[in-house]
């Protein structure tokens, strides 16, 4: 089973001796070989992976790693210990928390959700210096608009007064083929041959821990037989659209950064839809990665006004995406899905960034609050930045929609920094041509 059950901890301050219960389900980094299965696992289109009462040895573990399995079923009793607290002093945790806890102002830390992501962030990110939090771009004074009327930029992109980047004629292609019943891996092998530089860094993904194979896929074609048409399709799109905004935006802004959050919500994204056994996890990759490119599109073509949005958000304490409507005329998600409308991309991939900030609005809210969630998580969590400096508010009803349970952002955030390495050769590419 691939879904949300849960290993419940339980804490006698009193008693420090490990408390045996019987016990189901177990976190995946505390799963060891020979272990039976008390159930079967399946993959997201239903797929037996592995069968109830077999013993689970190494390949298993990676099998679970690829498809974002974050707790199985056991059979037998286990014996749990107390959790391992960081090597820090309370006064350090303390004052982690008191440095964190301005970033989390605009969410309900009450919540068990929020509360967990507060907790996980103290422990990742409490020894960091936050007085610039990476990606941002600093503060600088900016002529105010003053009684100038608010630019609408979405309107501007409309009537061609900025020159976006048109979609590579490869994201055509594969669209059509993935469209295509009839298409073979070897037809979508030819497309993505095409670009060399694509193909090699496909390759680099399908060969790390993201999917963890046992063995080394040599070629697209193999890839493609291995994962799917849409999978390899839908992967290669994302990269292929990442990768029109080379050179990326100037004046202070990391576009590693950018793209370090970027595809930190991609891999989340696309481990929720796993255990949610959606069968186009790659879709929700593909959502994730492009969730911000809104904001990309200000921060590269509208500099002065990013500028300004920032220093806005910065004296009021808002979020950035509060404040873009009066900065703007309009928000990031409207940019992004009249730039997703115009490449002619499918309509659910539209629809989970437009509403990533307000998933049960959605016409698929499921998916919309996959992506939301997501987001909330690396930005809580500090991995990479594409601007925002303060925690995005969690919608409740997405959180309820998705039935996952708190303690399964501990291990979903280790699978995202371990599967995260798999893209460092893309980084380093998208750096260095950004310079």
């Amino acid at each position: 089973m691939i879904g949300p059950a849960f290993l419940t901890h339980v804490d006698d301050p009193t008693d420090e001796a490990p408390v045996t219960q019987k016990m189901s389900f177990v976190h995946t980094d505390k799963i060891r070989e020979n272990m039976v299965l008390a159930e079967d696992i399946r993959d997201p289109r239903g797929r037996l992976l592995l069968k109830k009462g077999q013993k689970i040895t190494g390949s298993h573990i990676r099998v679970f790693k690829m498809w974002g399995v974050t707790e199985v079923n056991i059979e037998g009793e286990m014996t749990v210990g107390h959790v391992a607290e960081p090597d820090s002093t309370a006064e350090e945790i303390k004052a982690a928390e008191d440095r964190l806890r301005p970033l989390f102002k605009h969410v309900d830390l009450n919540h068990p959700a929020v509360s967990e992501l507060f907790r996980l962030s103290v422990m990742s990110r409490g020894r960091n210096d936050l007085s610039d939090a990476e990606g941002r771009i600093p503060s600088s004074p900016v002529e105010e608009p003053g009684s100038r009327p608010v630019p609408d930029v979405k309107k501007k992109i409309m009537q061609n007064n900025i020159k976006l980047p048109e979609i590579p004629s490869v994201i055509f292609e594969l669209n059509q083929i993935m469209n295509d019943s009839l298409a073979s891996s070897h037809d979508i092998a030819q497309v993505v041959t095409k670009s060399p530089s694509l193909a090699t860094i496909l390759l680099k993904i399908v060969n790390s821990s993201f999917f963890g194979f046992p063995s080394k896929i040599e070629t697209i074609t193999r890839a493609v037989t291995l994962l799917g048409t849409r999978e390899i399709g839908n992967l290669a799109m994302g990269v292929t659209m990442i990768s029109i905004f080379k050179g990326g935006p100037k004046h202070g802004f990391r576009m590693l950064s950018f793209m370090k959050h970027s595809f930190a919500c991609a891999i989340i994204s696309r481990i929720l839809a796993a255990q949610k056994m959606m069968a186009e996890t790659e879709q929700m990759f593909v959502s994730g990665l492009l969730h911000d490119i809104g904001r990309l599109i200000i921060y590269r073509y509208f500099p002065v006004n990013a500028k300004f949005l920032h220093n806005r958000s910065l004296k009021s304490g808002s979020l950035l995406y509060q404040e873009e409507e009066g900065c703007l005329g309009c928000r990031h998600t409207d940019i992004a899905g009249y730039l997703l409308e115009k490449w002619r991309l499918p309509a659910t991939l539209e629809n989970n960034i437009l509403y990533h900030h307000d998933p049960s609005n959605a016409p698929d809210p499921v998916r919309a609050a996959i992506v939301h969630v997501a987001d909330v998580l690396v930005n809580a969590l500090g991995m990479g930045s594409s601007g925002e400096r303060y925690v995005p508010p969690l919608d409740p009803g997405a959180w309820d929609l998705l039935e996952l349970s708190p303690s399964c952002f501990e291990i979903i955030s280790r699978q995202a920094a371990s599967q995260l390495s798999a893209f460092e050769t893309f980084f380093a590419q998208q750096e260095a041509s950004s310079r």
